[in-house]
C-alpha cells in the first residue's frame, strides 16, 4: 500500500477524496465535483481515474450504467499516509508547525476545535501500563 500512497499527485488526492464524499459515482459527477474547485479537462479527470484503478485506489463497480467508482481503500486508512508524508516531506519530519497552524486557524469548527482539546488531553497523560 505504501508505494501507491507516495506516487498520489494533488488532483489523484482531490479525486479520491470526492470519491470517498460521494460513492459510487460516475465519472461525469467526479468531473463536476473537480471542476467546482479547480480548472482541469474532463480528460483529465477520466485519466486520473484510470490511474487511481490501476494503483488500486479505485475499483469499478460492477454491472453499473454509466460506470462508477467506488474507493478500494477506506479513508480512515489512507489519510494518516498522506498526513505523515505532508509531515516529512514539507515540515521536515516536525509536526510542530502543523500544530500551530491549527491552533491559529480561525477555519476550525466547534466541533474540530473539542476533537483537537481531546487529542491533547489524551497526548498529556502519562502512557497507560
Amino acid at each position: 500500500m505504501a508505494k501507491p500512497l507516495a506516487s498520489l499527485g494533488e488532483v489523484e488526492i482531490q479525486i479520491l477524496r470526492l470519491v470517498w464524499q460521494n460513492q459510487p459515482c460516475s465519472e461525469r459527477q467526479i468531473s463536476d465535483l473537480v471542476q467546482q474547485e479547480r480548472d482541469v479537462a474532463r480528460t483529465t479527470v477520466l485519466k486520473t481515474l484510470q490511474r487511481l484503478e490501476v494503483k488500486g485506489m479505485l475499483a469499478r463497480v460492477p454491472d453499473q450504467t454509466p460506470i462508477r467508482f467506488r474507493a478500494v481503500l477506506d479513508e480512515k486508512r489512507v489519510l494518516p499516509s498522506l498526513i505523515d508524508r505532508f509531515v516529512q516531506g514539507v515540515l521536515g519530519g516536525s509536526p510542530g508547525p502543523l500544530v500551530a497552524y491549527l491552533a491559529n486557524s480561525e477555519r476550525l469548527s466547534e466541533k474540530d476545535i473539542k476533537a483537537l482539546q481531546a487529542i491533547a488531553h489524551k497526548i498529556g497523560r502519562p502512557p497507560q501500563e
